[in-house]
């Protein structure tokens, strides 16, 4: 199998924060002020940390000249974390432009003109698509949603929490066959031939904006490190004599804190999917937001797994396709791709790795 490259809190970016030596004070809500602490070589580290966009806590963490080089690189990179989180909303409308939520609501009636990074983003999908590799697929809507809602009155209301009927989300799963969105790349538009399906991009649009973001970065600020809501894209290394930035794997035991494991990287991403990150729990089981589309019930496979490759998209949807995948079968899929590391974690705690992932994990290089 080939994948295609491009042309939940599950990473603990506090770790990170430790590991780099910075530090925040707040000025408003959702808004720290960069702080600087010098290096050897002239540069000065500076980090923001913002919660205005994509309903998570979003981090940058650069090395600069000065504090307006910083600023002006950082407000580049928000300005283009703010546009993709409204055109990537599926949930709510933005004056005229033709977002997700707008291509949900119309794409049914009449062939919608979208911008072109949404464009591109489900053209990426389409591709793997026509690849074969469907676990990962952004045409679920109409399953997703039920799930949504069930999950979200099931976290408001804990004592009344629900799973959704079994004969809903059949009815629901006739309609998520992703060769139902027709993409017409001349004219730039989506179409639904089905006029049930609804798309859910929540597995990819994260990675497809750290991406974007890290584009951007590299022109301006090189040796950076951006946490987008869990998805981790590390730049070139940190200007202070360190060869690699630390990225902490988060430990998926809710009952304990910490990590379970710390990857050293550089120019890579770094993406997991994990059980303990937006779930609810009915009669004392837990529900987690990662369906498996053959059950349309949460996959019970794995409990994390962790990407690290160049492409945050590439990672992100390998994240879901790996975790809903028996370990062997995953494992053929990673094996089969170059450059991408993975760690699975398995129900019964057991960690397996990629070969390559010992260059990175710590654990891997000095075994207790």
């Amino acid at each position: 199998m080939k994948f295609i490259h491009k042309a939940v809190f599950s990473l603990l970016f506090a770790v990170i924060l430790a590991c780099s030596g910075c530090t925040a004070s707040a000025q408003s809500p959702g808004i720290a002020v960069p702080t600087a602490s010098p290096s050897p070589n002239g540069f000065q580290r500076f980090n923001r940390t913002d919660l205005s966009a994509f309903d998570t806590v979003i981090t940058l963490v650069a090395f600069a000249p000065d504090q307006a080089s910083f600023d002006r690189a950082a407000d580049r990179a928000f300005e283009k974390i703010q546009l993709l989180d409204h055109l990537f909303d599926g949930y709510s409308a933005y004056d005229d432009l033709h977002n997700l939520y707008y291509v949900n609501q119309h794409a049914a009636q009449t062939p919608v003109q979208i911008p072109e990074d949404l464009f591109r983003l489900l053209s990426w999908c389409k591709e793997q698509w026509a690849a074969g590799h469907r676990e990962t697929n952004v045409g679920m809507g109409a399953v997703l949603s039920i799930w949504h809602e069930y999950r979200t009155a099931g976290m408001q209301h804990p004592d009344e929490a629900k799973l959704p009927p079994m004969e809903e989300l059949t009815a629901a799963s006739k309609h998520i066959n992703f060769d139902d969105v027709v993409l017409d790349a001349e004219k730039q538009t989506v179409f639904f031939s089905d006029p049930d399906l609804t798309l859910d991009i929540g597995a990819v649009a994260k990675g497809y904006a750290a991406d974007a973001v890290a584009e951007l970065l590299y022109e301006d600020m090189p040796s950076f490190l951006l946490s987008l809501g869990g998805n981790v894209y590390a730049g070139n290394a940190p200007l202070d004599g360190r060869a690699n930035w630390a990225v902490g794997v988060q430990n998926p035991d809710v009952t304990q804190s910490g990590t379970k494991d710390i990857l050293d990287v550089h120019d890579k991403t770094v993406v997991t999917s994990g059980d303990y990150w937006r779930y609810y729990t009915v009669d004392g089981e837990r529900y987690h937001h990662i369906i498996d589309p053959e059950t349309l019930f949460p996959s019970r496979k794995m409990v994390s797994v962790t990407i690290l490759c160049e492409s945050s998209i590439l990672a992100d949807f390998l994240s879901t396709t790996l975790f809903v995948l028996p370990y062997e079968e995953g494992r053929q899929v990673a094996d089969s791709l170059e450059g991408v590391e993975v760690m699975w974690i398995l129900p019964d705690g057991s960690v397996r790795a990629t070969d390559g992932m010992k260059d990175y994990a710590r654990s891997m290089k000095n075994p207790s």
